[in-house]
């Protein structure tokens, strides 16, 4: 393993920001770590950087402990680099310059810092740029000399923090799938701090949910998307219809809801008083319009409340008869006040027990 994170935890004065956390990343292996704002990302990545000391547990990269207790090794002789949410460029330093820094730090010869340049400008397409200066860059070119001045120290872990935070909606979409080509072609291992699931799905080999401080769920993509461990996973995974419910006490895994049996996929074990919440996606629900359909189960009454255009679909914003509300998408516009009956997906559906429900 590259790096190994071992019961670290960090408080500021009576916050407790990073309750004891213990994860893993293998050679080569991309992990993004996913939650909101003010959840503990960064401060967990400064802390595995060596930037934030650690209240508790031990830090080991590449076989070796970085910090345990008094034992600390600082970040530059850590085997790491790190890429900034704004680049961290030197602006004084033209693009060459910035991506020889680390290496002549470290002493590296002139023979091997030109072959490492040579390397790193055609496979990051810098080609051209070597003599702007970073105000003369675009924010893709200037995110990928980032990268490039991370990547000239050959490091064995590299620590990226949001770092297509800083561009427009369109270009971030283009660079995470090249971000994404990137690492897979470096195989380096990668902590990669997002509160993007799409940008995490892109780069990701590993999701770790990050929420108040602690874990809620270390999976692949497929894995968080297709089984989320908590109602709280499950909405940031896009499940955003949540329907209060009652376990059935017979048959297969169900809900009730409304009064209508609704079976999907039981989480947890404790059952409790009996109490659950359902999650589904818009996209898991079909409008039922025939009659092979209807005996098929999985069925709620609804109301149409008001229906929203998207481009390509509809939105239908709907009510169940107990007056929760529910969304799924339709390919036309249907009138506020209509009643049909939709079907629940449910190998789709989640159902979550009370013990699960302590985590929403």
């Amino acid at each position: 393993m590259i790096l190994k994170v071992k019961g670290v935890s960090k408080s500021f004065g009576s916050q407790q920001v990073l309750k004891p956390i213990t994860f893993e990343v293998g050679e080569g292996e991309r992990i993004c770590i996913l939650g909101p704002s003010g959840c503990g990302k960064s401060t967990l990545l400064q802390m595995i950087a060596g930037l934030q000391r650690i209240d508790t547990g031990e830090v080991e990269m590449a076989g070796a402990i970085v910090e345990r207790g008094k034992h600390y090794i600082p970040p530059e002789n850590r085997p790491i680099n790190m890429v900034f949410q704004d680049y961290a460029l030197w602006p004084h330093m033209n693009v060459k310059q910035n991506m020889e820094y680390g290496m002549k730090r470290r002493k590296l010869n002139v023979h091997d810092r030109a072959s490492t340049l040579d390397q790193l400008q055609s496979l990051l397409k810098l080609e051209g740029l070597l003599d702007r200066l970073p105000a003369q860059l675009s924010g893709g070119q200037q995110q990928r000399v980032g990268i490039a001045r991370a990547l000239a120290t050959e490091p064995k872990l590299l620590l990226m923090d949001e770092p297509l935070s800083n561009l427009d909606v369109k270009l971030r979409t283009d660079m995470r799938g090249e971000l994404a080509r990137l690492l897979g072609e470096l195989s380096i291992a990668t902590l990669y701090v997002t509160h993007d699931r799409m940008e995490a799905f892109t780069v990701a080999d590993r999701i770790l949910i990050l929420r108040d401080g602690t874990i809620d769920q270390l999976g692949t993509p497929r894995e968080l998307f297709e089984r989320p461990a908590s109602p709280w996973v499950a909405q940031l995974m896009g499940y955003h219809n949540r329907l209060e419910a009652r376990l059935s006490q017979n048959g297969p895994p169900a809900a009730i809801v409304s009064g209508s049996l609704i079976v999907g996929n039981l989480m947890g074990t404790d059952h409790g008083d009996g109490r659950a919440i359902i999650m589904i996606h818009p996209e898991s629900i079909e409008i039922c319009s025939s009659d092979e359909a209807l005996q098929e189960g999985n069925l709620l009454k609804v109301t149409v409340m008001q229906t929203i255009y998207e481009g390509n679909r509809w939105r239908v914003i709907a009510e169940t008869a107990d007056q929760q509300p529910i969304h799924l998408f339709h390919h036309c516009s249907v009138d506020a006040g209509s009643e049909w009956r939709i079907r629940l997906l449910p190998e789709q559906t989640m159902i979550y027990a009370e013990s699960s429900m302590l985590a929403t």
